[in-house]
C-alpha cells in the first residue's frame, strides 16, 4: 500500500503505513490505496469556512428566451470558439447571461462552461477568451454522487449538503485558498432551486464546492476521470493558471442542456450588419448605375454617360467643377444621401442642355450626310 500526496506539497514519498496515515489525517490530500481520492464535503480540510461572499442570487436573471433579443446580443461576439469546441447552446446561455447580468459580474474577461452532459474522459471544461475569442478546453471530474457507479457519466446532480452530487447552474468564480487541495478557489452558486434544466447550485460554498487539483484528473487521459465529492476537480498540471485568470468574480456556468434553441454563429446577416445592402454603394463601386440613378435628370434630357464621371464624383458640380477630383464614397456617406444611397445627378444648366442638344443634332446630320454618300457610291 503505499500513499502519494499531491505533488505541490513538495513532500517526499513515505515509506511507513503509519506515517502515512498521519499525513493524510493532517493534510487530508491524498488516500492510501484509493483509486480516487475525495475532499470531505463541507470543510476545506482544515476545519476553517469563510463566510459567504455577498452574492444574492435573486441579483441576477436568466437569459433572454426571446430570440431577436438573442441574436442581437450574440451579433456582439461572433469571435468566439473560432474551432466550435463549445457546445453552441451552453456557450449562448453564458455569454447572454453575463451580459444581462452585466452589473454584477465582476470579471468579465473570461467565461466558463462545463457540460456535465459528456464523458469524463472528454473535454468538457471550456475556458473562453471574451477579448480573443481563444477557447482553452480540459478534462474535469464531477462528483461520485452524481456517478455513483463511476462509469465516467454523471446521471444525477443536485444542491444538498452531504449528496457528494455535481450541481448545475451559473456561479462566480469566488477566492482562492488553500485548503485539502492547494490554491483552490470557492465557488458561489446563483442558480436557485426550481430553475429550468436541473439547475440548482446555491448552497456551493456551504458544501465547499470547489475549483481544486487533484491527481485523479489528466487532461492526457481520455478514459473515465477519478471523482470528487462534488467539486469541480481540474488536472493539477492546468489549475493554477486556470484559477489565477478566473478569480474572485468571472462567470462559470455548469450545465448538461442548453436553456434555448442555439442561435448560432452569424444570427445577423454579414451584409446587413456591415450596413451594405441594395442602396449601400456597392454597385457604384461595380461602376454600374442604378435605375434611379440612370432616369433623366429633368424627364427629357439624356444624363452624362457614368464611365465620362470619375468614380464617386460628379462632372461639372459645385464642389469640383472640373471634375478632376475623383472622391470615394463610403458605404455610410452614400447611405446618408436624400436619394436613399443612390448619386444624386447634378442639375444642368440650360446653356449646357442647348450646347449638348446641338451636339446631338450636328453629328445626327454627319451621319445622314455620310449614309447618302455611300449610296451614291455603291453600284
Amino acid at each position: 500500500m503505499s500513499c502519494q500526496p499531491s505533488m505541490r506539497v513538495g513532500l517526499l514519498k513515505p515509506t511507513s503505513k503509519s506515517w502515512c496515515l498521519a499525513l493524510s489525517l493532517t493534510l487530508g490530500a491524498a488516500a492510501c490505496g484509493s483509486p480516487a481520492p475525495v475532499e470531505p464535503e463541507g470543510e476545506d480540510g482544515i476545519g476553517v469556512l469563510r463566510e459567504a461572499y455577498s452574492v444574492d442570487p435573486n441579483d441576477f436573471v436568466l437569459p433572454p428566451s426571446d430570440a431577436t433579443e438573442r441574436a442581437e446580443i450574440m451579433s456582439h461576439y461572433t469571435h468566439l470558439d473560432p474551432k466550435d469546441e463549445v457546445p453552441r447552446g451552453l456557450l449562448e446561455d453564458a455569454v447572454e447571461f453575463m451580459v444581462v447580468n452585466k452589473a454584477n459580474v465582476p470579471v468579465q474577461t473570461f467565461v466558463t462552461v462545463v457540460d456535465f452532459s459528456k464523458f469524463s474522459g472528454d473535454d468538457r471544461f471550456f475556458l473562453v477568451n471574451m477579448t480573443t475569442g481563444a477557447v482553452e478546453p480540459h478534462k474535469v471530474a464531477h462528483g461520485d454522487g452524481s456517478d455513483p457507479s463511476h462509469t465516467g457519466w454523471a446521471v444525477e446532480f443536485s444542491n444538498v449538503s452531504g449528496s457528494h452530487m455535481t450541481s448545475l447552474g451559473f456561479y462566480l468564480a469566488g477566492e482562492i485558498y488553500d485548503g485539502t487541495h492547494v490554491h483552490s478557489m470557492r465557488l458561489d452558486g446563483i442558480s436557485a432551486d426550481g430553475s429550468p434544466n436541473q439547475m440548482a447550485n446555491t448552497n456551493a460554498r456551504s458544501r465547499a464546492i470547489v475549483v481544486h487539483e487533484a491527481s485523479y484528473v489528466s487532461d492526457s487521459n481520455t478514459s473515465k476521470q477519478g471523482r470528487s465529492n462534488g467539486c469541480l476537480a481540474l488536472d493539477p498540471d492546468i489549475e493554477v493558471e486556470v484559477v489565477d485568470r478566473i478569480h474572485d468574480g468571472s462567470l462559470i456556468y455548469a450545465a448538461i442542456a442548453p436553456l434555448n434553441p442555439p442561435i448560432g454563429k452569424t444570427p445577423i446577416d454579414a451584409g446587413t450588419d456591415a450596413g451594405e445592402g441594395p442602396d449601400s454603394g456597392a454597385e457604384a463601386d461595380s461602376g454600374s448605375v442604378t435605375p434611379d440613378a440612370a432616369e433623366m435628370d429633368s424627364g427629357s434630357q439624356p444624363v452624362a454617360d457614368s464611365a465620362s464621371i470619375p468614380e464617386g464624383g460628379s462632372a461639372g458640380s459645385p464642389s469640383d467643377p472640373d471634375g478632376g477630383n475623383p472622391k470615394t464614397v463610403g458605404v455610410n456617406e452614400a447611405n446618408s444621401s436624400s436619394a436613399g444611397g443612390c448619386a444624386m445627378t447634378p442639375k444642368r444648366s440650360p446653356g449646357e442642355v442647348l450646347g449638348f442638344s446641338a451636339a446631338v443634332l450636328a453629328l445626327g446630320a454627319l451621319g445622314a450626310r455620310r449614309r447618302r454618300r455611300r449610296a451614291s457610291l455603291s453600284p
